[in-house]
């Protein structure tokens, strides 16, 4: 790997004196900024600006687009004006895979500029996006971090969702980073945090100690914000004055400060922690790898030019509150906690983007690449695939492959190792027996703020109903939570109990879960106890063990209408009601999954007079769009009759008539094969379906859907 180095000097009144070193040769260089304040302010408009009114400024757009180009020729030509030096760069030219820029700095004005854009006018691609473009502090903290030797790789993902069901998607990347891990077998063990709070990152990295995580993943909000800002966001009520565990009352101060911001206690609360704070948190916990997709991660602020009046010293432009002294990115101060590389944004980045590369990103580092190869391939990824997902449906083009900095102190190293016999013993073992959720015929589609909302609900209190007519997916969704509950470590062990399968007893359940829990021996030991006692001692190792028990079709034991009768008479009813609420307020969290109110069992599901009950509705307006998508190209067969049917409006009342629910959707929308949209919503008017109703009686619509049709 050949290695060339930018490293400052000094800052000067019309940009900075650099070096440049190309092998082990040296230049002096003047570097000048390429964009004017006001350049800058329509790149950053670009970049989280356009997207909100993706129809007006195109032309604006187009030129802040072509501005990048414009930067990055004007950045190589300062750094190669010397004639040996480019001559040295041209012998490296042919094979710029094995080729390293470092970017050294000692201020963060020079790590501010666009140094991913520089680009050689003889090639059509900047350096970045076929070299690693890294930076680096000239005084780095040097913290050496000896990971144990591990046979897999440690990945901690910290999720906030503060605005819930009015931010993005819950699980935007977690759970492609999910599905990646569990189809490539790799050996990875990923964490979700949950709750999203400071709070809970405090006492899990706690616990966990140092030495253990090999990656920290960020999913969360970023930006940087001035005293002034954090005081209006405590005024509408957004942030808390005082900000909670651990967290020291903050203080007034000038210009702009990075700040992360972690979930608060109720929705639309956040709670934004400081970069000095984050990196007091991780500072000894020797993690190598810090992966950040929030926005302005990797931002710098640059000190803008002053006037000089009097004593005092007025910043031009708009730019008033920024002060240099407090100005740093994220990704900077992260490197202070002694990290090996940490990866960050320079702007804000759209939820495509931010998808798309963390997809890229971790494909190819468990692909065995290095991750300084995978990152440069995710950023290849966003060079060829621009589209960008903005509002009102529209879609841009965006040049954000310019927006991950990286930022790296030394080689990263996992010190991964093979597993021992024993080790492979026990991982495929439980490889093999570990709950595996069969698929839809069209996919596990949405239902993120669902699963946001029920894991939010099950840390208030332990019990909660999910209540659902039939064909709202509800027993879908309990399957699927079985699967990705245990794949990200929400619990230990997950038992699923259906009445619709059988009607399930309460010493049946006792030796099912006992099964589960106790090893061989101690499960003979406790099969041999009394009925009192076996029930006495896994109600207790229940309550005091992270565990997870799902009932679910609870309809049929009281034999409701409509519902598979499998029921239990009455003293069943009342063993299962007694061992409920011997596991309330336990550490065991407890679904339960029905059709009906299940009154008979409120109390348990009920605290201090909050009623935990979740009602499950039909998919989002994204989500069955893309159930519908998925149903309509399995269906119909070609394109023009696709698209024409899309455009029809008596397909969009049809939609809106099914409202969301999975099973209505693809049980109807499979007849367009062979029927049009107003052949099939006059049948359904007739047979009286609407599901676009406050009506609780829909299970009877979602049956006469499938009576109709049939």
């Amino acid at each position: 790997m050949s290695l060339i180095i930018i490293r400052e000097e000094a800052q000067t009144e019309t940009g900075f004196t650099a070096r440049l070193i190309i092998n082990n040769q040296e230049y002096s260089i003047i570097i000048s900024d390429p964009f004017k304040p006001e350049d800058e302010k329509i790149l950053e408009w670009y970049f989280e600006g356009w997207l909100v009114t993706p129809m007006l400024n195109t032309e604006t757009a187009k030129n802040a687009a072509d501005s990048v180009d414009s930067y990055g020729l004007s950045l190589f030509k300062d750094v190669f004006v010397d004639r040996n030096a480019y001559s040295n760069y041209c012998q490296l030219k042919s094979n710029l895979k094995d080729v390293q820029f470092e970017i050294q700095s000692k201020t963060p004005e020079f790590q501010s500029l666009h140094w991913e854009a520089m680009k050689d006018p003889e090639l059509s691609r900047p350096f970045a996006v076929d070299c690693l473009m890294s930076r680096r502090l000239i005084k780095p903290i040097n913290i050496d971090i000896n990971l144990p030797v591990y046979p897999v790789i440690n990945l901690l993902a910290v999720v906030a969702r503060p605005d819930e069901d009015s931010d993005v998607g819950y699980r935007t990347i977690a759970r492609p980073l999910v599905e990646l891990i569990d189809k490539g077998n790799l050996r990875v063990n990923i964490e979700i945090l949950r709750p999203g709070t400071y709070e809970s990152l405090c006492k899990h990295l706690e616990a966990k100690g140092s030495n253990y995580y090999h990656i920290i993943h960020f999913d969360l909000h970023g930006g940087l914000m001035s005293y002034q800002e954090f005081q209006k966001g405590v005024e509408k009520n957004r942030y808390l004055y005082q900000r909670g565990y651990g967290l020291e009352h903050l203080d007034a101060y000038q210009g702009v400060k990075a700040f992360l911001f972690f979930k608060g206690e109720n929705k639309g609360k956040a709670v934004p922690v400081e970069a000095a704070e984050l990196t007091g948190l991780l500072t000894g916990k020797n993690i190598p790898v810090c992966i950040l997709n929030a926005c302005q991660s990797g931002k710098q602020i640059r000190l803008e030019k002053t006037e000089e009046m009097g004593d005092n010293k007025i910043m031009m432009g708009e730019d008033v509150r920024l002060n240099y002294s407090n100005k740093t990115s994220l990704s900077s101060r992260l490197m202070q906690a002694g990290m090996q590389m940490v990866i960050g944004m320079s702007y804000s980045v759209t939820v495509s983007a931010a998808k798309l590369m963390m997809q890229e990103l971790y494909k190819e580092f468990f692909n065995s690449k290095p991750i300084t190869e995978a990152i440069r391939l995710s950023r290849l990824e966003l060079y060829n695939n621009k589209g960008r997902q903005a509002y009102f449906n529209e879609i841009i083009d965006l040049e954000d492959w310019l927006l991950p900095v990286v930022y790296n102190n030394k080689p990263v190293n996992f010190n991964l190792r093979e597993m021992n016999p024993e080790e492979a013993e026990e991982y495929y073992t439980n490889l093999e027996q570990k709950y595996r959720f069969p698929l839809p015929i069209y996919g596990f589609v949405g239902r993120d703020l669902e699963i946001l909302k029920i894991e939010k609900s099950l840390l208030k209190h332990n019990v909660l109903l999910l209540q659902g007519m039939g064909g709202t997916g509800k027993t879908t969704l309990l399957n699927y939570l079985r699967e990705w509950w245990h794949r990200t470590h929400y619990a230990d062990k997950i038992f699923y109990f259906g009445y619709d399968a059988k009607a399930w007893t309460v010493e049946q359940i006792l030796f099912e879960v006992g099964k589960g829990i106790y090893k061989k021996f101690d499960f003979a030991t406790f099969q041999a106890m009394g009925d009192a006692a076996k029930l006495g001692k896994l109600t207790q190792d229940l309550r005091s063990a992270n565990h997870v028990l799902i009932l679910d079709n609870l309809e049929s034991v009281t034999g409701q209408p409509l519902a598979i009768q499998n029921k239990l008479d009455a003293g069943e009813q009342e063993k299962l009601k007694r061992l409920l609420q011997r596991l309330k307020e336990g550490k065991t969290k407890i679904v339960l999954g029905s059709r009906s109110d299940e009154s008979w069992l409120k109390d348990v599901f009920t605290n201090n007079n909050i009623t935990y009950l979740y009602p499950l509705q039909g998919l989002d307006s994204e989500s069955r769009t893309e159930l519908a998508e998925k149903i309509l190209e399995a269906t119909i067969s070609t394109p023009k009759k696709l698209e024409k049917v899309k455009a029809d409006d008596n397909f969009k009342r049809l939609m809106k008539l099914l409202a969301g629910y999975p099973l209505a959707m693809e049980v109807v929308l499979g007849n367009l094969k062979t029927q049009t949209p107003q052949e099939i919503l006059n049948g359904l008017q007739l047979a009286d379906v609407n599901l676009d109703t406050g009506s609780e009686n829909k299970t009877e619509s979602i049956l006469k859907c499938n009576v109709y049709l049939h």
